[in-house]
């Protein structure tokens, strides 16, 4: 099953983005976005950091880490892409299923967009736990399928059916059995901007007239003060390994 699903993801994600990686990184409002996003999740950084399901490489980007830093993906083309715009981090191609580090190899663990999907999220939580030192640190961000944006995500894209079943209590009890859980938070109410400015479904161009980026501030400006945290964007999840 873990073959298969990884396959899929192949077939998906197995090629490197570097216009997604840009839009991510340079497109304005994106880019503030969502390097607040990930300094949320995952500032203070610890001494020896792994990020798991790395991609091109932006999370490592947003949070200005190079020393120390290890990222790890399936797709090595991807990290072809990753080697060549972060060339003082390390990259390596690996499974989230069976990491190739040895027990204890870092204090902080990083995971983005990965746990939806994953098709065996228990194999996963105990290398996580297994690649961490005692009382390492680890920080999961996803989505959070009670929010609209992200579950007409799921809904109309096949490869993010997973979505559909990350929750708060999904994500808590899945890392509970092995860490203990620090923090459980939501984060960005109703994150418009991935679709007005977004290259397909939008265009990043918008992105440079203020009076269009003024008003999609506006908007989620005013979502964060009506929306319950319930249907919020975004699942952050602070845990410590247990010893």
């Amino acid at each position: 099953m873990a073959l298969v699903q990884e396959e899929l993801l192949e077939g998906t994600f197995g090629a490197a983005e570097p216009e997604h990686f840009t839009w991510q990184t340079e497109t304005p409002y994106v880019s503030d976005r969502e390097r607040e996003l990930v300094r949320r999740a995952f500032e203070p950084l610890g001494a020896n950091v792994l990020d798991l399901g790395c991609g091109e490489g932006a999370t490592f980007l947003h949070l200005g880490r190079e020393a120390h830093a290890t990222g790890v993906d399936l797709f090595d083309e991807k990290l072809a892409f990753a080697r060549r715009r972060l060339p003082s981090c390390t990259f390596v191609v690996g499974s989230a299923y069976e990491l190739p580090f040895a027990d204890g190899s870092f204090d902080h663990l990083l995971i983005r967009d990965v746990i939806h999907h994953v098709a065996e999220p228990a194999r996963l939580v105990n290398e996580c736990a297994r690649v961490l030192a005692p009382g390492g640190r680890i920080d999961i961000l996803e989505p959070c399928r009670n929010n609209p944006l992200i579950f007409l995500h799921a809904l109309t894209n096949p490869a993010e059916r997973g979505e559909l079943r990350s929750t708060p209590s999904y994500l808590a009890g899945l890392f509970a059995r092995r860490f203990f859980l620090d923090q459980v938070e939501r984060l960005q109410p109703m994150p418009i901007h991935r679709l007005v400015f977004h290259p397909q479904m939008g265009s990043p161009s918008l992105a440079k007239r203020p009076a269009v980026a003024r008003a999609v501030r506006a908007f989620e400006s005013l979502a964060e003060t009506l929306l319950p945290e319930l249907v919020w964007a975004y699942i952050h999840v602070r845990a410590t390994r247990r010893g």
